[in-house]
């Protein structure tokens, strides 16, 4: 895979779970089995501004070849998957998430793999 690539999946993952949590936060909390109350969406559609960020981030970037740039993106990105895979896997476990829990786990698993390969084993992007 190109660096390329994952910058543009991180895009559409990203911003396809930000337009979720925007417009359809009922239906994705119901996924995640947590209770649909103002404040779980008030929670979920602020989420969505951050999905965005990312989201846009790495769209934006997909053709930077900078390596300052790209490390530092990449280094983020990986962060956030280590910390969203903690996170979403706790989550599931202590049974605050349904099984929707294990999808997110491992779409965060993926996230911190890919982008960790790209900042710390692959030598030429």
């Amino acid at each position: 895979m190109k660096l390329r690539t994952l910058y543009l999946l991180n895009a559409v993952i990203s911003l396809g779970f930000a337009l979720g949590f925007f417009l359809m936060s009922p239906f994705l909390l119901g996924l995640f089995g947590m209770d649909n109350t103002a404040d779980a969406r008030t929670l979920a559609q602020l989420i969505s501004v951050e999905l965005v960020v990312g989201g846009v981030t790495t769209l934006l970037a997909r053709d930077v070849t900078d390596s300052k740039a790209t490390s530092a993106i990449n280094t983020g990105n990986f962060l956030a998957g280590l910390a969203g895979t903690v996170v979403a896997l706790l989550a599931t476990f202590s049974g605050v998430m349904g099984w929707f829990g294990y999808v997110v786990t491992a779409v965060y698993l993926f996230i911190a793999v890919a982008f960790g390969y790209f900042q710390f084993m692959k030598t030429s992007q």
